[in-house]
């Protein structure tokens, strides 16, 4: 059986079983709801990514937490776990596990270690297919355990997408998809999107989309860090 939590239901049981519709006000009161005139106010978890450019580029300072993010990158090595290691770090030396699910290649432990990430709170799963790397990123985020996940997936659909989003979804949890860049044009439900283009050693990142800023694939926020 999925571990996936189900969505809140909107109607409410009457003692006599018959379901009443809750109020508007009821509604717009809830937190998986968002209004277009809300903007960039409406407060969201977030954690301070250590990188101050990109900190003061972001809704609430920080990158989601209990939402589910996105890199795109047109090959893996352009500095996208540099870019992740002083949030890494932070989140575990406060207990929390960070798990790699099917990374392309080992974590390097040394990187890992002088960025001060705690190796004893390191967990590696590495499934056969994707398939097996999606279910088991969604059951980690399910569970309701505050840690980082890093999945790296080449084939996820929509549809995965949107399991890992309602998996992550009010979690304490950081939950990361590493994606090709030739799925940037697919329709996803992710918080945070950016792209990397080139080593970000030597160049900035693109913001293709968070809530609260006026940016997209075709006009991108970039940011240097």
């Amino acid at each position: 059986m999925s571990a996936l939590r189900a969505l809140p239901d909107p109607v409410s049981a009457t003692a006599e079983g018959a379901a009443a519709p809750i109020s508007s006000t009821d509604l717009l009161r809830r937190d998986d709801i968002w209004r277009a005139r809300d903007g960039g106010q409406r407060l969201l978890s977030v954690q301070a990514t250590g990188r101050a450019p990109l900190d003061a580029a972001l809704p609430g300072h920080g990158w989601p937490i209990g939402r589910l993010s996105e890199v795109l990158l047109p090959q893996t090595g352009l500095g996208e776990i540099e870019l992740l290691l002083p949030l890494l770090a932070q989140r575990t030396h406060a207990g929390q596990m960070l798990v790699y699910v099917r990374p392309p290649c080992p974590p390097n432990i040394p990187t890992l270690a002088r960025a001060g990430v705690a190796l004893d709170r390191l967990l590696l799963i590495a499934p056969m297919s994707e398939r097996e790397a999606l279910w088991a990123t969604e059951q980690i985020l399910a569970s309701g355990t505050s840690c980082s996940v890093l999945l790296w997936a080449e084939q996820a659909d929509e549809r995965a997408m949107r399991r890992l989003a309602l998996a992550t979804e009010g979690s304490r949890s950081l939950a990361l998809v590493f994606r090709p860049l030739t799925q940037e044009r697919q329709v996803s439900p992710a918080a945070l999107r950016i792209r990397i283009d080139r080593p970000l050693a030597r160049a900035s990142l693109g913001v293709l989309k968070a809530r609260g800023l006026n940016c997209s694939s075709a006009q991108p926020l970039r940011v240097r860090v």
